[in-house]
């Protein structure tokens, strides 16, 4: 193809195919070249190709498509792609076979070109490129490897930042496995026999060092949640928990699985030497522009220590309280309690339902200058300047009972107590709210009405629960549909069975629902990302004559669904029929009692 591929070129493809304006054009061909060369600077500032593509410049101007979407370089290399008659391909790290990426090209040459070896099928390789007019890389390609060439395109960012990810992380890995023999491991059970001496691994080894980074820093570009390394007989596998389900991301040799683990533990302050009991350690890192907080924890398993790497990012835990899920009624029923001078609210769900996110947004809201917040933690989530935050240590006599003594001579307004799990934290939960304190906490119970009996049980007496308890919200995450793949159909009226919703005999449902067919944003799954679904039971006086009677949680919840409460089912199918989740995620997720 003898065509210059330029701004000028692609602008005009992007009008011919809908993507960009007339005028919009025009305003790009005018400062495409200030904007080429202010690229070229700020590539030259980090120390990145100077290359700088027609695709990079015209996303650089951040256009806004007729659908109110950026006109990034996925959107330009996809429209391209579809003009030209190539496949398009969004690179998704997770799904890459990272050996092929390794053996099939020579880093230099990938970065040179900006190629990516992507799948072996027979005698044909795919790559992704950003540039299908270079005719010469093809004919490379087919030197280099003696197969045919199959392109797709994709974004020059994407491609980069992969082969950075990838061959990065394993030409460290494989120089570290080099230097380090696997030796002996005392934790290994079934290697326990092998013993010869072996020095201590340096944690600042160069090579372990940048291995420990790149997989930090991928982790935080997939918005993993958590990093899993985990030694087995003969490797060592590394997760990540994105959207709360975990993915293999590489597997890594034996031999510097203690070295890796050695650097994660230096980093976070542990004992180095001491492998044989667990230990707990935080760090905090900058991700971008915004500082990480890192929570690690060690344990010795059957092959050796396992470490788990929890990600904080504030941008994720501190969010508006509009902005994680509640409805508008819930959400000023929320506002309104938390505003209050004294009283106790509670919030329930089980471990990794998201009660810190919403605990640490309603802290926020109440955290100024006029307001004393202490927190009670176990152990403290993210350290936050705004609060005044206690860490529980057992060992040293500082449990959330003994705490929350101490916080009430602190001159507190608002306490926040991770967890009420025993009697003496409840009365004296109860004791603060009396005094008056807000007193915000969480209990582990299916559902708010269950949360009554729940401190009823751990000895509060009922009378003293009816007059200080002010709200329990009842809390649980639904994956959210992935607006890449996004699609519409109809429930079947079995569906709608399953749902308990009521349709007339013989009548066919008309309710449309959204759903992700899948596409490499999503990683195959059509969902991406999280929403949170709250039933927020306000305790009226109705409630309180109930907990007075001893009523069990059956009769709380009739009177609470009287008042209005939308259950956790419920507030489920709302965001399902505002598109926001799916069916069968309402399903996954809440309870048919709900």
């Amino acid at each position: 193809m003898s065509i210059a591929y330029n701004v000028e070129y692609l602008s005009q493809l992007l009008v011919d195919s809908g993507a960009m304006e007339a005028d919009q054009r025009s305003e790009v061909l005018i400062r495409a070249d200030a904007m080429s060369a202010r690229l070229k600077k700020q590539a030259e500032r980090d120390g990145l190709s100077l290359n700088i593509t027609p695709a990079e410049v015209i996303a650089a101007f951040s256009l806004r498509t007729e659908e109110n979407r950026r006109l990034d370089e996925d959107r330009i290399m996809r429209e391209m792609a579809q003009a030209l008659g190539y496949p398009y391909q969004k690179i998704d790290s997770l799904r890459i076979d990272h050996d092929l990426v390794k053996t099939a090209l020579p880093r230099r040459f990938s970065k040179k070109h900006v190629v990516l070896p992507l799948e072996k099928s027979g005698n044909t390789l795919t790559c992704a490129v950003d540039n299908p007019f270079n005719i010469k890389l093809v004919d490379d390609l087919q030197a280099l490897n003696g197969l045919d060439i199959r392109l797709v395109l994709s974004a020059k960012t994407d491609i980069l930042k992969t082969i950075t990810e990838i061959l990065g992380f394993r030409d460290s890995v494989d120089r570290a496995s080099q230097k380090h023999d696997p030796g002996y491991d005392l934790l290994n059970l079934e290697r326990l026999v092998k013993l010869r001496n072996e020095n201590e691994i340096e944690a600042s080894d160069k090579h372990v060092v940048n291995a420990v980074e790149y997989l930090l820093r991928y982790a935080f570009d997939q918005r993993a949640s958590d990093l899993h390394i985990e030694p087995k007989r003969e490797y060592s596998l590394v997760r990540m928990r994105i959207d709360g389900v975990l993915h293999s991301v590489h597997k890594m040799p034996r031999s510097i699985h203690p070295p890796v683990i050695s650097r994660i533990k230096g980093m976070a302050r542990l004992d180095i030497a001491e492998r044989r009991r667990p230990q707990d350690g935080r760090l905090k890192t900058k991700h971008g522009s915004r500082e990480v907080e890192l929570r690690i924890s060690t344990m010795p398993v059957a092959f050796g220590e396992k470490i788990v790497i929890r990600i904080f990012d504030p941008e994720m835990l501190l969010q508006p309280l509009e902005n994680i899920g509640f409805f508008s009624r819930e959400l000023a029923l929320f506002r309104n309690f938390v505003a209050r001078p004294h009283g106790i609210i509670l919030v329930t769900g089980p471990t990794g339902s998201g009660k810190t996110t919403t605990l640490y947004s309603a802290l926020k809201m109440r955290a100024t200058a006029e307001v004393n917040v202490i927190t009670i933690e176990d152990p403290v989530e993210m350290v936050l300047e705004e609060f005044n935050q206690v860490s529980v240590n057992v060992k040293a006599g500082v449990t959330f009972a003994s705490a929350l003594r101490t916080a009430l001579r602190q001159d507190p307004d608002v306490v926040m107590v991770g967890e009420i799990r025993d009697q003496e934290t409840a009365n004296n939960a109860v004791q603060a709210a009396l005094t008056g304190h807000l007193v915000m906490s969480t209990l582990h119970t299916n559902d708010a009405p269950s949360a009554i009996n729940r401190l009823i049980d751990l000895g509060v007496e009922p009378f003293l629960v009816g007059t200080t308890l002010t709200a329990v919200v009842g809390q649980r995450l639904l994956r959210r549909v992935c607006n890449g793949c996004k699609q519409e159909r109809k429930l079947t009226r079995d569906e709608c069975s399953a749902l308990k919703m009521v349709m007339p005999q013989g009548e066919t449902p008309d309710i449309t629902v959204s759903y992700g067919e899948g596409c490499n944003l999503c990683r195959g799954k059509g969902l991406r990302g999280r929403i949170g679904v709250y039933e927020v039971m306000p305790v009226s006086d109705a409630i309180r004559q109930a907990i007075n009677q001893r009523s069990d949680g059956t009769d709380i919840l009739r009177i609470a669904r009287k008042e209005g409460m939308l259950t956790l089912r419920e507030g489920a199918i709302r965001h399902m029929l505002n598109g926001d989740t799916t069916f069968d995620e309402v399903l996954r997720v809440t309870a048919d009692g709900d």
